[in-house]
């Protein structure tokens, strides 16, 4: 009779932990995104307003001039703006990553706080013990630019070889436009 007990006790336990861990993983990770003002959502991502780095003088100003082109020449011609950020949709992405990293606060979890992470030099959030490969890598990625957040997201372990970071990367680059506009929005 007490071997009974002891396996009815076991099974109800188990079914209790196996309830708990989903509910945590719901939480953590199909949590729904706080609803943003519409204030917020009227104004263009200031990430679709900026030039793209390294482009010649030249093809920005006949991107500019909308007169000159046909109307589907120049939704081909604004790949920025197809392919920019939606802060709000971040928020929503960014829950893969909430588990080990606060966006919204100067604090550490498993990860470094990724607030001002946009512009900040690599390796460099003040108290976070950051793994030897990505203090080596720091000299050569330099700062936190969005072109290497993108490629830093999309692989990190390829951009980083033996970062500490076990998240295997965002497949959708749309995910990562939306993940950057995100933490961006946080930081003005």
């Amino acid at each position: 009779m007490r071997t009974f007990v002891n396996l009815a006790a076991a099974v109800a336990i188990t079914l209790g932990l196996i309830f708990v861990v989903r509910g945590l993983a719901s939480y953590i990770f199909d949590k729904p995104a706080v609803p943003v003002p519409a204030a917020m959502k009227q104004e263009p991502p200031k990430s679709a307003a900026a030039k793209p780095a390294g482009k010649p003088a030249v093809k920005q100003a006949a991107a500019s001039q909308p007169s000159a082109q046909p109307a589907a020449k120049q939704a081909a011609a604004t790949p920025a703006a197809a392919g920019a950020g939606d802060p709000a949709k971040g928020k929503k992405v960014f829950n893969k990553c909430k588990a080990c990293h606060f966006a919204d606060k100067p604090k550490n979890k498993v990860g470094p706080s990724l607030l001002g992470v946009v512009g900040r030099p690599v390796a460099a959030f003040e108290g976070y013990k950051y793994s030897e490969a990505m203090k080596a890598k720091a000299a050569d990625i330099g700062t936190w630019t969005e072109d290497k957040l993108k490629a830093f997201l999309a692989a990190p372990k390829k951009v980083v070889p033996g970062t500490k970071m076990a998240f295997a990367g965002l497949k959708k680059e749309q995910d990562i436009a939306d993940i950057i506009a995100y933490l961006k929005s946080l930081q003005q």
